[in-house]
């Protein structure tokens, strides 16, 4: 019983420690892409012009469509939870 409650103490000091700071593109969103779609669409790589994958908006305007190469849960909550973070900053409810 100490045991589950040492669990769920963690995992909610964990979930509150990341729920209260943005996700920040740079160092937790583009790592995800650096390793899964990685030379293609990044610079040099043969689709970066036209969608370039080391750009906030890219990952904005396609959204959960970027999940056909992105299979880690944790991964993709981590990019749902940038996405709705972006939503809900440009104040645009068709977003």
């Amino acid at each position: 019983m100490r045991r589950l409650v040492l669990v769920l103490a963690l995992l909610l000091a964990a979930t509150s420690a990341t729920s209260t700071r943005p996700v920040d593109f740079e160092t937790q969103i583009q790592p995800i892409f650096e390793g899964k779609c990685q030379p293609c669409h990044f610079p040099g790589g043969t689709m970066h012009a036209k969608r370039p994958f080391d750009k906030p908006a890219t990952i904005i305007v396609l959204g959960e469509k970027l999940f056909t190469r992105i299979k880690d849960e944790k991964d993709r909550a981590l990019i749902r939870t940038f996405l709705a973070e972006q939503k809900a900053r440009s104040g645009d409810p068709a977003r």
